[in-house]
């Protein structure tokens, strides 16, 4: 019999600074110029949020500190800094961490995973897992759960999803389907549409985006259409700024999008103050 699958929007203060944008010193900063160490600490905040979220924590209380392990998908992953997001949400000292090693390369035109590294010393035998990865068609975290699943079945399965799509969803919910595992996506703003040409960009303005708030989706087309990817290169925009801001120059020539970057006064007729970090 299969177990339940579970997705739940959410959109806080934190999580709209990575897809919509965020004030800073009387300017609207948007999601594709949050970069570095301040994307970095609004994805902590975002993740502690998830955490926190009643859905997550009837899960978390399921289990004993003990029995529940995190995994990180590096790069973009650590920045969720899933342990001690934990903490923030009430289970302290858990099991351990597993960090894995799989990255995009470009094959031929073609986007392929490299599985890389796995160290999985700190991932508990049954249990909660608690994982951190965007998830487009299901790459890298497809190729993770395959190789974690052949060795170790954990009872549930949390995911922590800075982006998501229908897609990636569906594909790995089918690589754990066989193995019975309950589980949650926690997903940021929308589970996006992907483009159906690369199998990689996730814009608000597809067709297939479902958004939580629906002005988050407005505010974003109006700043830069319906073709840009709301999220760049994650690994990039975490730990490479110029590299980040190269790739969002050569995407706005790509599409021809002249940016239209809202006022505060703007923004602030369409969100509350308390919707929006400062």
């Amino acid at each position: 019999m299969s177990k339940p699958i579970s997705v739940i929007l959410m959109q806080t203060r934190s999580s709209r600074a990575l897809n919509v944008g965020y004030l800073k010193k009387n300017k609207f900063i948007p999601c594709r110029l949050n970069l570095g160490v301040e994307r970095q600490n609004h994805t902590l905040l975002a993740t502690i949020d998830s955490l926190k979220l009643p859905t997550a924590q009837k899960i978390l209380k399921k289990f004993k500190a003990r029995e529940i392990s995190t995994v990180s998908i590096l790069r973009e992953a650590l920045a969720c800094q899933l342990g001690f997001a934990l903490s923030k949400a009430g289970v302290i000292n858990h099991f351990g961490d597993c960090f894995i090693g799989a990255t995009h390369v470009k094959e031929q035109g073609t986007i392929v995973t490299k599985y890389q590294y796995e160290n999985a010393e700190g991932l508990c035998k049954g249990g909660l897992w608690v994982i951190a990865d965007s998830i487009c068609v299901g790459r890298n975290l497809g190729k993770t759960m395959q190789s974690l699943l052949s060795k170790y079945q954990p009872q549930e399965v949390l995911f922590i999803c800075p982006m998501a799509s229908q897609l990636g969803i569906k594909n790995i919910s089918r690589i754990v389907e066989k193995y019975h595992i309950p589980l949650t996506f926690i997903v940021w703003g929308a589970v996006f549409g992907v483009d159906k040409d690369n199998l990689y960009d996730m814009p608000w303005g597809h067709q297939d985006t479902k958004p939580l708030d629906l002005r988050d989706q407005k505010t974003f087309i109006k700043m830069y259409g319906s073709n840009l990817c709301v999220g760049g290169d994650f690994g990039n925009d975490y730990y490479c700024p110029s590299a980040a801001e190269k790739l969002y120059r050569e995407q706005l020539r790509e599409h021809n999008i002249t940016p239209n970057i809202p006022s505060v006064k703007e923004v602030l007729a369409i969100y509350k103050d308390e919707e929006l970090l400062a």
